[in-house]
């Protein structure tokens, strides 16, 4: 007798995606991956923690990855009169490239596919930061720019200024990169020309001329897209919902997330009760959530400009009041990459 395998379409390659893909191929299902993954621009600092989460579930040595620079502090100039230096190891990389080399571990069997795909049991939403059902935590946008830098240090920054906040890292092209966020997109710097001014207003020193690309402002509050888990459709990643940079791993919370979900629809298809595991991964994500919103509202508070963040302080408070879930309740828990009940 032929056993037939669930089909899971994943749409989204990013690495919510890409995670997914490879656990549930792992336990021997029908995975279609919508996509590839590519360069996005987006240069990101994955911590040493991610890094060793992505190596035991991909079975690779961080050394060998050779897409980015590893830096060893950050320099954080937010409140107070100094600037102090704190260890922190991390990854500064294209987040598509590190998709990229990690999708490049997959199995050859699972395959590839574009455009529409409706034959499946279960459809991952993947596919980055929804716009439709949402409850976000402010207007806030961030801009990406790379300027000419010949003394890159090893090491990140982020600093408040009366114009938002800046994190800079290595890129890994060569210079710096700089991500600039901003309370709303009418504050944004649209030209180089403003974004050098705004940077040299800061410190930076930067000339128009030294700025080989500005990014347009793109939403960076917090969000939750509704519904996270509904018949037979899930979201992770940045599809279920997306993390201020200022405290968020997106890529640690990209893998933790698809290792939630896989466990989930696992789970489902051995013949536990889908209405009580579906209760589990909104509950479990809504708790993660709401977490979030109250550690960033706490830093935006503290932010040497605190007042220019008033109006998104107010939107992450309210959000968070209004979605937070009831306390415990849990009646399962992750066990490695399966889900069990509590008691065992």
């Amino acid at each position: 007798m032929t056993v037939r395998h669930a089909r899971i379409v994943i749409r989204g390659s990013g690495l919510a995606g890409i995670a997914a893909a490879k656990l549930l191929h792992d336990r021997g299902m029908d995975v279609r991956l919508n996509g590839w993954p590519q360069r996005n621009g987006r240069i990101v600092a994955i911590p040493v923690e991610t890094l060793t989460l992505a190596s035991s579930l991909f079975d690779f040595n961080v050394a060998d990855l050779k897409i980015g620079t590893i830096v060893t502090g950050r320099r954080v100039d937010w409140a107070g009169d100094q600037a102090t230096v704190v260890p922190q190891t991390a990854l500064a990389c294209d987040a598509g490239e590190f998709a990229a080399a990690l999708a490049g571990r997959l199995p050859e069997r699972l395959r590839i596919f574009a455009g529409e795909n409706d034959e499946a049991d279960w459809t991952i939403q993947a596919s980055g930061r929804s716009i439709d059902n949402q409850a976000g935590g402010g207007r806030r946008v961030g801009q990406l720019a790379r300027i000419v830098d010949e003394n890159v240090q090893r090491i990140t920054t982020i600093g408040a200024t009366p114009y938002g906040w800046t994190f800079t890292l290595p890129h890994p092209a060569g210079g710096t990169a700089i991500l600039m966020v901003t309370p709303s997109p009418s504050m944004a710097p649209t030209t180089p020309e403003a974004a050098a001014e705004r940077l040299t207003a800061e410190g930076l020193t930067v000339a128009a001329a030294d700025i080989l690309s500005l990014s347009n402002p793109q939403p960076i509050a917090p969000h939750l897209a509704q519904p996270l888990a509904a018949e037979n459709r899930l979201r992770i990643g940045d599809a279920a919902m997306a993390l201020d940079p200022l405290r968020g791993d997106g890529a640690g919370f990209a893998l933790r997330g698809a290792l939630l979900a896989q466990a989930v629809i696992a789970a489902i298809e051995a013949g536990g009760d889908r209405t009580q595991l579906f209760n589990h991964y909104n509950h479990r994500l809504r708790e993660v959530f709401v977490s979030h919103l109250r550690g960033c509202s706490s830093h935006y508070r503290a932010a040497r400009y605190a007042e220019i963040w008033r109006t998104d302080i107010v939107a992450m408070d309210c959000l968070s009041e209004l979605i937070e879930p009831a306390p415990g309740g849990y009646e399962f828990r992750l066990n490695e990459r399966d889900l069990v009940a509590q008691e065992e």
